[in-house]
C-alpha cells in the first residue's frame, strides 16, 4: 500500500468516526416537548430554565417571547389539496367517496396493491404530517369556484360545530370491521358532494352495526386542535383508515370525510386528538412535532370540550345514544313532517 492510499484510508475513517460522533452528539442534543409552546414545558424536557436559556441563547426574560417565534415559524403551512400529489380534484372527489383509491380491488394478478396505489400517503405522512400545518384546501380552486371543498364548510365558515367525521361501508382489505348503525340521513346538506339539488332523505330501518365504520375528532375553536385539524384528517383518514386500514365506501349520499353536519345520523364514532409537541436541539432549533392519541368514543370527547349547549343539541341530535336509533329516525321523520308507518 503507498503513501497516499494510507492517507487516504486513514482520512475516510476519520471522516466517518467525526460523523458517528456528529450524530450521537444531535441524538443527545434533541429533546422532545410534549404539550403547549410554553417556557414550562419545554425547561422540563431539557432540565430547567437555565438552560433552556443558554439553548436558546436569549435571557431568561425573553424566553417565552423567543419560544412563541420560534414556534410559530416551525408551524410551517401546506395546502392541503397537495397532500395527495394528483391535485384538488382528485382529493375532492376522494372526500367525496371516488377516485382509484375508494374503487380499485387488488387483483389475483396483483394489480392495485393499495400500498403501491397510494404510496404517496405514506410519503407524505413520514415527510410531512407531523411537522408542518396542512392549511385549508385551496389548490386555486376557490378563486374559479368558491366553496369547491364543500365538505369543510357550513356556509362560509369551516365546519360550525367543530367536528369532523369519516364514515364507510367497505375495505380493500377483506377485514372490515363495523362500529356503529345508521339512522337517517339528510342529503341535501351534502349537496356538493352528492350532487341531488333537490330535497332528500334516507331512512335506515334494522341495519346491523357491522355495516358501517365511522371515525371522527373535534376541536374547539382556536385551539391547537383547529389550527391541525387537517393533519389530523390526513392521520385519520388517509393514513389509519385507508393506507393502514384499507377502509373505503361512503355513505351513498353521504361524503366520505366531511363537517358532521352532512353527515349521517349514528350511534357512535371512534375518536382521534392531536396532541400538540415540538423538538428542540441544542442549536435552539424548533421542530413542531404533532402526535394522536385515541380518545375512546367521540360523543364522550366532544362532551370534555369547551361547546355551548346550542353546538351540544346539534351534535346530539347527529351522534345519538347506542340502541336508540329507530327512535332518532322517527324523530328526523316528524322534524319534516312525516308521519312514520305503523307497526
Amino acid at each position: 500500500m503507498n503513501k497516499l492510499t494510507v492517507l487516504l484510508t486513514i482520512s475516510h475513517s476519520v471522516a466517518a468516526t467525526e460523523r458517528v460522533l456528529r450524530g450521537s452528539r444531535a441524538l443527545k442534543g434533541t429533546y422532545e416537548v410534549n404539550g403547549e409552546c410554553t417556557v414550562a414545558n419545554f425547561a422540563s424536557a431539557v432540565g430547567g430554565e437555565s438552560k433552556l436559556s443558554s439553548i436558546l441563547g436569549v435571557g431568561q426574560g425573553e424566553l417565552q417571547n423567543t419560544l412563541d417565534t420560534r414556534c410559530g415559524a416551525a408551524a410551517e403551512k401546506k395546502d392541503f389539496s397537495d397532500t395527495t400529489g394528483k391535485g384538488p380534484q382528485f382529493l375532492k372527489n376522494f372526500l367525496d367517496g371516488g377516485t382509484t383509491w375508494n374503487d380499485n380491488e387488488e387483483t389475483d394478478s396483483g394489480e392495485y396493491v393499495l400500498s403501491e396505489d397510494a404510496a404517496v400517503i405514506q410519503t407524505e405522512y413520514a415527510a410531512y404530517t407531523s411537522k408542518g400545518i396542512y392549511s385549508t384546501p385551496d389548490g386555486g380552486t376557490e378563486a374559479v369556484y368558491p366553496g369547491y371543498f364543500s365538505n369543510f364548510f357550513s356556509g362560509d365558515k369551516e365546519c360550525t360545530l367543530g367536528v369532523i367525521e369519516c364514515c364507510y361501508t367497505s375495505s380493500r382489505k377483506d377485514d372490515f370491521v363495523g362500529n356503529a348503525e345508521m339512522c337517517a340521513l339528510d342529503l341535501k346538506t351534502a349537496r356538493k358532494s352528492n350532487h341531488i339539488q333537490d330535497s332528500a332523505f334516507t331512512i335506515y330501518d334494522g341495519n346491523d352495526e357491522s355495516d358501517i365504520y365511522c371515525s371522527g375528532f373535534a376541536y374547539d375553536a382556536g385551539s391547537f386542535g383547529d389550527a391541525a385539524k387537517y393533519n389530523t384528517l390526513f392521520h385519520m383518514a388517509m393514513k389509519t383508515n385507508l393506507y393502514d386500514k384499507g377502509y373505503v365506501k361512503n355513505v351513498p349520499g353521504a361524503p366520505l370525510c366531511g363537517c358532521i353536519e352532512q353527515m349521517p345520523i349514528i350511534d357512535n364514532a371512534d375518536c382521534v386528538d392531536a396532541v400538540e409537541g415540538y423538538i428542540l436541539d441544542d442549536n435552539g432549533t424548533v421542530t413542531l412535532n404533532i402526535t394522536w392519541k385515541d380518545c375512546g368514543d367521540l360523543k364522550t370527547h366532544i362532551k370534555s370540550l369547551d361547546k355551548s349547549e346550542i353546538e351540544m343539541y346539534f351534535i346530539d341530535e347527529k351522534i345519538v345514544k347506542k340502541g336508540t336509533c329507530e327512535a332518532a329516525a322517527k324523530s328526523f321523520l316528524n322534524d319534516r313532517m312525516y308521519v312514520p308507518k305503523s307497526d
